[in-house]
């Protein structure tokens, strides 16, 4: 015969999945929206170089300039961690140079249309592609969590003895409201799109946009650091592939 269950063993699941609904609902939330495009029938696997250029803050405010400084430099180390040879702008400027034994930078200030034309003349003979991204939202918004009382788990020891005398324990769980006071739970959303055109053409063979939510983001950094690396990395893939 087998023995009944104990009051505690009863319990203890439906005390568990309530404390997780309560847990999920109050700690905060995230949510995330990604998409992306790739133009078909294109040849990633001949992209091996591939020019990137500065990061695109302009429709951002950021906090102050050194928060400013700080993404930039996240978004500089991601990009440079990829496995495909990454050029700077000013790295294709000065291979461009070398081809046309003229330095680019100078003929810029002198002649700009020229340096147009030899910039894109020579920018295929030195990366197969280009990538542009863009900082497009750095938002905070905030919502009220009013004043309310949750119930809360404690557990009572409790001894009690079997009919052969011998001696058990258990811990049976007891719920007690508790007052929670009124909160502000502020969330940060932000929103980075980045493209990537052909050399050769200046057609944009792929793209991804993704917008993130999170609640207790702090500055961000670190989302935006995970929505950096992932571009990068989705786009190397496909070349990869």
């Amino acid at each position: 015969m087998m023995a009944g269950k104990t009051f505690g063993e009863r319990f203890f699941p439906q005390v568990v999945l309530v404390y997780l609904m309560a847990f999920l609902l109050l700690t905060g939330t995230a949510s995330a929206q990604v998409e992306q495009w790739t133009e078909s029938g294109y040849n990633f696997k001949g992209v091996q170089k591939l020019l990137v250029y500065d990061l695109d803050i302009s429709a951002v405010k950021l906090e102050s300039d050194i928060a400013e400084k700080n993404f930039i430099n996240d978004y500089w180390e991601q990009a440079k961690k990829q496995k495909i040879a990454i050029l700077t702008e000013q790295r294709a400027a000065n291979q461009i140079s070398l081809l046309e034994f003229k330095d680019i930078d100078r003929l810029r200030q002198t002649n700009p249309a020229a340096a147009e034309e030899m910039w894109k003349t020579n920018l295929p003979k030195v990366v197969d592609a280009y990538a542009k991204m863009q900082y497009l939202k750095y938002e905070y918004t905030s919502r009220v969590v009013p004043a309310h009382t949750e119930w809360r788990t404690r557990y009572i020891r409790h001894t009690y003895y079997d009919r052969d005398g011998r001696k058990h324990e258990e811990r049976i769980p007891e719920q007690y409201p508790e007052f929670v006071p009124e909160k502000t739970i502020w969330t940060l959303h932000q929103q980075i799109r980045f493209d990537v055109y052909d050399a050769k053409t200046d057609q944009c063979i792929y793209s991804r946009n993704e917008v993130r939510s999170d609640d207790y983001a702090g500055d961000g950094r670190d989302i935006f650091v995970k929505i950096v690396r992932n571009s990068f990395k989705d786009f190397v893939k496909k070349c990869q592939k």
